[in-house]
């Protein structure tokens, strides 16, 4: 077992969770009573629900990397952690365009994104061979 592969997937997981239920109530509800049109309507729900498979899947993936500590795959596990370092990146700097100031609170999906990165990278950094 690898104990920060394994945080880090539980914590994918729990992040998907407050996506799909917290993100339906607050933004997702928000923009389908908008006045935009059917089609970007549509493509935005459908991105909405595009990311919902990418977090759970990497959620899985993670758990299970870190429960079974399957070295092989700590290069992959390395790769989300910079994925999820990534997606927090996007809403600090997103967050920093609209908000200024205020960024990190009025966008605080970073402060789950981040952890998870920061874990994946810990567990698979820790174990890779010497030439990675």
């Amino acid at each position: 077992m690898n104990i920060w592969i394994l945080s880090a997937g539980a914590l994918a997981l729990l992040t998907t969770a407050v996506h799909i239920f917290a993100g339906q109530v607050d933004p997702v509800r928000a923009f389908l009573r908008c006045n935009l049109e059917e089609v970007p309507k549509a493509t935005l729900l459908a991105c909405w629900h595009i990311v919902s498979v990418v977090l759970l899947f990497c959620g899985v993936i993670l758990s299970l990397v870190g429960w079974y500590a399957a070295s092989q795959f700590y290069l992959a596990v390395l790769l989300i952690g910079a994925l999820y370092v990534l997606f927090a990146m996007v809403f600090a700097f997103v967050g920093a365009y609209f908000f200024k100031a205020n960024a990190l609170i009025k966008l605080p999906q970073w402060c789950l994104l981040l952890p998870v990165g920061l874990l994946a990278i810990c567990g698979s950094y820790t174990a890779l061979p010497p030439a990675l």
